[in-house]
């Protein structure tokens, strides 16, 4: 699907390895948004931003400041991981 070139289009790619890079890609758009989510973060303590991936969907990208390394983990995904299926 094409999606019109003023939609905020961003697609985070993850590392397969060990110190592989973390690559983020998207168009100006999809980059002032996610910018403006870490600046919220930055002043706020947490921002988001609406954002569409290379497949045209839709996701919320979820920016936390945190103080400390412990607060890094868990993934805040893990405890959906973790059930049983």
């Amino acid at each position: 699907m094409e999606l019109p070139k003023e939609y905020a289009m961003v697609h985070i790619y993850a590392p397969t390895k060990a110190r592989e890079p973390i690559v983020i890609k998207g168009n100006t758009e999809g980059l002032c948004v996610l910018v403006n989510a870490i600046l919220s973060a930055i002043g706020f303590g947490d921002g988001t931003a609406e954002i569409f991936d290379g497949k045209a969907e839709l996701h919320e990208v979820v920016v936390k400041l945190v103080e400390t390394h412990d607060e890094l983990a868990p993934l805040p995904y893990k405890d959906l991981q973790d059930e049983p299926k």
